[in-house]
């Protein structure tokens, strides 16, 4: 209990410091008193006693010292007096506090806002209960090819019955629906699912109930919830919504929850996000009737494992269940389809796409933070120089070397924190500008703030680059001779020739590190420029299309284009009809998946080629479309073999299909018109070969992929292609009325000019490639500036050494060759470090390139010429002043 009582003295001591001392001085005055009294009493005078009793009573000061130490904590004393000292040094020096405060706040700051994003996509759990049991479950058919294929109803309950290895599981099924019933009929996202979607994630509504195993029916249920967004856009936030009838694709349902504003679907989505949950048995219409094992209609399934369940036990006994499928149904399952279940994690499946991004992003913005602690540290290095003379005085007098790297690492320190503190403010003021300018598909977008994560992020850097800038030179500024830095140093305060070559040597790493991230970011650089001038297979200027979801009631009697003849009606009369706008010049229809960049789904289906000999072997997979006649001539796609279709390749006429050109090379090579095609049971004849067409971005791989006639079947959305439309926000609203006056149900999406599509389908890529040039030119700054200050230095101590040269007869060139050769030596070897680095870490950015290799020459090249040119123009500025110098001046 003593020592509790003793330490809790001590911190009151450091709080009430002033008052303390008061009290110090009074007991010392008061024993000093008592002692003069006590000489007076024994004769002597006043003044004699007062001298007498000092004399007694020691070193004043000295006492009061120990007092002190004996009430306080040391350390903690010692660091306030090293903060004090280390507050009024920088305040002495503002010009250096602005700089290096301004510096690490923009190296942290970068450092915190990538994290900030790469903390809330890929690091923290999804708001769901026990996030690490959810699993996606996808069908492969891997003879094929073919990923993520959608399984059938029997599959699902084979997978729900019978795998052991789930609590829960539910279908997800994303779709557009036709929303009715609130202020407005639009277009919104939809997600069909099982009846223990909720269950599965664990979420609750923040009104009502959530549907559930009560609500089964074998077709689609009346209860549905919608989005936070969806209950205040459409329905003005009413606290009565529960109950409120709505019509979606023309059928009545009920609203009976509405979910949590931060509440996402953990998956990918068709254009946005889900607004709309309705549950389904799967089992009656609007879904086909039979149910067939082989009739893949449902995208995919999410699940909960059971608990202590790892993923790799499960996906073992899946495998089983598989193989028990494939042997007792062998006809739906050949063995050339090599079919399999695969279980993905879903927070893998979410972000999976953009985490090589954000890792690369979070790599580069490390070492430009690593590049701003050398640069700050060869800073300290020549501030250090000014204060030769101070430290070694200090250390003449007695301090101890542990008590100076203190001193200098308490500066450091200080005004990294300083610095943190600056980047957190500016971060937090321009929170939604930055937002902004993230890429709109960005996986869990929505939840990127500032969290307790973020903060002790931005304190760690912050504590940990100082130290990381302060270390070294304050060893290497405490670790010297007194002797020898008071005679190198002088009066002038000038640096020794030791810390000369330690600030040579972190000018080296910074251009090492400048080549890494430059050599990544010139990578990105020639990946993009690939990508722009990849052949797209279409011509997309003057090119604007319009999508169009038609409903699909539940009762096939109220489906008024159900039949491929209602839709070609239907598609000829809204052809017609936008063909007589204005500036319009030539038009088109197809399905929503023939509409290109823009494919979000792998759509790959199984088919055979029934002219083959190995047809039955072999199982082989491509994309489906359907379009209208003109659809490749409006395009200007080329047809390279055959014919594409016309008006007359209807219902009642003879199957055919037109291929692309990938079909063709890796299926069908040198025999393709006339040969046959089966898929869904049917056979098909190839009549024709077109040009590809890159569906699924500029940026990835044609894959094969079949067209049929839009007219000879059934479709619930298409795409409305116009060539001459501006694409302006008149034209656009005039082709989104014109589809209204044909019929005011069909809701009209998605209406874009085909140069915007092409400018939205690198947005991550461009995203990704501004902050890498961005992180590039702060390191490139940042080198030039060590180089231009190292070499600044060594020209002015050579200013005399020139002069004499040019005395005696030297020449401009041969001196400005003298003061370019050392930058040039420390340039070459900064390069070469850095190339050898950015050889294995440029292979790790593999995944991002397109149509360049990590080993590019063009790149290996280009960015050793920036660097030399940048430290030609650095060294060349001391150099040409130096020239100038008056060697009468320079001899002074």
């Amino acid at each position: 209990m003593r020592h509790f009582r003793r330490l809790f003295a001590k911190l009151t001591s450091l709080v009430r410091r002033g008052h303390a001392d008061h009290e110090l001085n009074r007991e010392v005055s008061s024993h000093l008193t008592l002692l003069e009294d006590e000489f007076e009493r024994r004769g002597m005078s006043p003044e004699e006693a007062r001298i007498q009793a000092r004399r007694a009573y020691g070193g004043v000061e000295q006492a009061k010292e120990l007092h002190r130490e004996e009430r306080s904590v040391l350390w903690v004393e010692q660091t306030f007096g090293d903060l004090r000292y280390a507050w009024r040094s920088l305040w002495k020096t503002p010009g250096f506090a602005a700089i290096a405060i301004l510096t690490l706040a923009l190296g942290i700051g970068a450092n915190i806002a990538i994290f900030t994003v790469v903390n809330a996509v890929l690091l923290r759990p999804l708001p769901f209960q026990d996030p690490e049991r959810l699993v996606r479950v996808f069908d492969d058919l891997n003879g094929a090819g073919a990923k993520d294929v959608g399984m059938s109803e029997p599959e699902f309950e084979d997978i729900r019955d019978r795998a052991g290895v789930f609590d829960d599981i539910s279908v997800i099924f994303p779709a557009s629906t036709a929303l009715s019933g609130g202020d407005h009929t639009e277009r919104i996202e939809m997600l069909g699912s099982s009846f223990d979607y909720f269950q599965v994630l664990g979420a609750q509504p923040a009104l009502g109930r959530v549907f559930g195993p009560r609500d089964a029916v074998p077709g689609f249920t009346e209860a549905v919830v919608i989005s936070d967004g969806l209950w205040k856009r459409q329905f003005g936030g009413d606290p009565h919504i529960l109950g409120r009838r709505i019509r979606v694709d023309e059928d009545g349902y009920t609203i009976v929850g509405v979910m949590p504003p931060d509440f996402r679907h953990p998956g990918q989505t068709l254009a946005g996000d889900v607004e709309l949950w309705a549950a389904a048995g799967f089992k009656a219409s609007p879904f086909p009737l039979p149910i067939v094992r082989s009739a893949r209609l449902l995208p995919g399934a999410i699940a909960r494992l059971k608990p202590g369940l790892s993923i790799q036990r499960a996906q073992q006994q899946l495998d089983a269940l598989a193989a028990h499928l494939a042997q007792t149904y062998p006809k739906d399952y050949p063995a050339s389809s090599r079919w399999s279940l695969r279980l993905e994690p879903v927070e893998q499946s979410l972000t999976g796409s953009v985490r090589p991004t954000l890792v690369l992003l979070l790599a580069a913005v490390g070492f430009v933070l690593l590049m701003v602690a050398v640069n700050m540290a060869s800073l300290l290095v020549a501030r250090s120089s000014a204060r030769m003379r101070e430290l070694a005085i200090r250390q003449a007098l007695g301090a101890s070397r542990a008590r100076l790297v203190r001193q200098l690492l308490t500066e450091s320190v200080l005004v990294s924190l300083a610095g943190g503190l600056v980047a957190m403010l500016v971060l937090a003021l321009t929170k939604e500008s930055l937002l902004a300018l993230m890429p709109a598909d960005l996986p869990r977008l929505a939840e990127v703030h500032f969290d307790a994560r973020v903060v002790d992020l931005a304190c760690l850097l912050s504590v940990v680059t100082g130290i990381l800038f302060g270390l070294t030179p304050a060893l290497h500024a405490s670790g010297t001779d007194p002797n020898r830095d008071l005679k190198e140093g002088g009066r002038s305060g000038t640096p020794s020739a030791r810390q000369n070559r330690f600030r040579s040597a972190l000018v080296a790493t910074e251009i090492a590190l400048s080549v890494v991230v430059l050599s990544g970011a010139g990578l990105l650089v020639h990946s993009f420029w690939n990508a722009l001038r990849v052949n797209p297979g279409f011509d997309p200027k003057g090119l604007l299309v319009a999508r169009i979801w038609i409903p699909v009631p539940n009762n096939p009697a109220m489906n008024r284009y159900q039949t491929a003849a209602q839709i070609t009606t239907l598609s000829r009369e809204i052809l017609r009809r936008v063909k007589t706008l204005p500036g319009i010049e030539e038009v088109a229809v197809g399905t929503a998946n023939s509409v290109p960049l823009v494919n979000n789904f792998n759509n790959r289906s199984a088919f055979s080629l029934p002219d083959q000999p190995d047809s039955a072997e072999k199982q082989r997979s491509a994309e489906f479309a359907a379009i209208g006649p003109d659809f490749f001539q409006v395009l200007r796609t080329p047809v390279l073999r055959g014919r594409s279709f016309t008006d007359a390749d209807g219902e009642k006429t003879k199957r055919v299909v037109v291929i692309n050109e990938t079909f063709a090379k890796q299926y069908l090579p040198g025999r393709d018109v006339g040969q046959r095609i089966n898929f869904n049971g049917k056979d098909w004849e190839i009549v024709g070969v077109v040009g590809d067409v890159r569906h699924d971005g500029l940026d990835s791989p044609v894959t094969p992929r079949v067209y049929r006639p839009l007219y000879q079947g059934a479709a619930n959305e298409i795409a409305i292609f116009l060539r001459g439309a501006s694409g302006s926000s008149g034209v656009k609203q005039a082709v989104v009325n014109t589809v209204r006056n044909v019929d005011a149900d069909l809701p009209v999406y998605g209406v874009r000019s085909m140069p915007e599509m092409m400018a939205s389908s690198l947005t991550r890529r461009r995203f990704s490639l501004s902050l890498m040039v961005v992180f590039g030119a702060l390191a490139l700054f940042l080198a030039s500036i060590g180089i231009y200050g190292v070499m600044a230095y060594a020209v002015s101590q050579r200013a005399q050494e020139f002069s004499i040269r040019m005395a005696l007869g030297a020449q401009p060139r041969d001196i400005l060759l003298l003061a370019l050769r050392p930058g040039a030596l420390l340039t070459l070897s900064g390069v070469l470090v850095g190339l050898m680095a950015a050889q294995g870490a440029t292979h790790l950015m593999t995944s991002l390139l397109f149509g360049v290799s990590p080993g590019d020459p063009i790149t290996l090249i280009g960015v050793p010429l920036v660097l030399a040119v940048v430290a030609l123009l650095a060294c060349g500025i001391p150099a040409r002043r130096a020239l100038r110098v008056p060697a009468v001046a320079a001899l002074r």
